[in-house]
């Protein structure tokens, strides 16, 4: 990465929420979502090839090999200026933890985090976290949107897609 971009990045990171200064806005959201099949079969839905099974349209463009879950694989999503470049920082089955990286160059960029447990009934909670940082004006706008009712909402969208999805569990993916 060269350096105009690396001290690009780190600005994009540093700047507090609602700097006056630079405009920048971020925020952070957490919702649940709560299915009955066990953490460990639901798991690999939160993953670039597992939400093709329960997201509409969902296309992402893996460009790495495997499958888009490997440590540092990179794909993209949307198109224009919702192009969604996304980098796996963390995918582990075991502790059923994943973090994702995710620039939309046009408006904003950020993380994405993901935790799955038991919900002590024999389901899952799966715990879902953004935090962005708008990059631009359109960025705020953007984020605007993305209030706590709307992410609630979808949190909701994303229960209700993925229950009535005719998924097989444990999900796999084939090589």
């Amino acid at each position: 990465m060269n350096k105009t971009l690396a001290a690009a990045a780190a600005a994009v990171v540093m700047a507090p929420a609602g700097d006056a200064a630079t405009g920048l806005t971020s925020i952070t959201r957490t919702g649940t979502v709560h299915l009955d099949s066990p953490p460990e079969h639901v798991f690999p839905l939160f993953t670039a090839p597992g939400e093709r099974l329960w997201v509409p349209g969902w296309d992402p463009q893996i460009l790495t090999s495997g499958h888009g879950l490997e440590r540092g694989s990179v794909w993209l999503t949307g198109n224009g200026d919702d192009r969604t470049i996304w980098l796996v920082v963390d995918y582990d089955p075991e502790s059923l933890h994943a973090r994702y990286t995710r620039i939309t160059p046009e408006s904003r960029a950020g993380w994405v985090e993901v935790f799955a447990r038991p919900d002590g009934e024999g389901g899952a909670e799966v715990e879902v976290t953004y935090q962005l940082t708008a990059l631009n004006e359109h960025g705020v706008e953007v984020l605007a949107e993305f209030d706590e009712e709307n992410y609630a909402q979808m949190m909701a969208e994303w229960e209700r897609l993925i229950r009535e999805a005719d998924i097989e569990y444990p999900v796999t993916f084939a090589d």
